[in-house]
């Protein structure tokens, strides 16, 4: 986590030895192909293009149409010079006891104790029928912009 500017940080969950992080090649889209924008504190998940798995920016699917997908926060993006370059995000599952902060946020109520989706990539207080990806501890938009959040 270089970049000086960002508001994203991960005060318990990560890098420990339970903590699942690994690299993910991002998602090309348009004409001259370019990756898709994956910012510090992105939630994003896995799929096909082509026949190599790449990341994209997450939104929670409607749980009664479909299942729950694995989504995971971005903690190096491509908004960082090494990102940028590689053309690839270092990511951590969004699992049980991580404890994160962003202002990768929609427009919203952040009250602690609010559950939390996701829509391309960015937090958002959760819908019916949408994934939860966890809960508002402390909303500290006010002061510094971001919350913090309880997977």
């Amino acid at each position: 986590m270089s970049l000086l500017a960002s508001k994203f940080d991960i005060p318990r969950g990560y890098p420990n030895g339970s903590a699942l992080a690994e690299p993910f090649k991002i998602k090309l889209t348009g004409s001259p192909l370019v990756p898709v924008s994956m910012p510090q504190g992105s939630l994003i998940t896995q799929e096909l293009q082509g026949l190599e798995t790449v990341m994209d920016l997450a939104t929670s699917p409607l749980l009664n149409a479909a299942d729950p997908i694995d989504v995971w926060v971005v903690v190096e993006g491509n908004d960082d010079y090494s990102g940028e370059y590689v053309k690839k995000v270092m990511a951590c599952k969004c699992m049980s006891g991580l404890i994160w902060e962003t202002d990768q946020l929609t427009a919203g109520a952040y009250t602690p104790g609010t559950p939390l989706s996701f829509t391309a990539g960015k937090l958002k207080v959760k819908d019916t029928n949408e994934q939860i990806i966890g809960y508002v501890l402390d909303d500290l938009t006010a002061t510094k912009g971001t919350i913090r959040i309880s997977s």
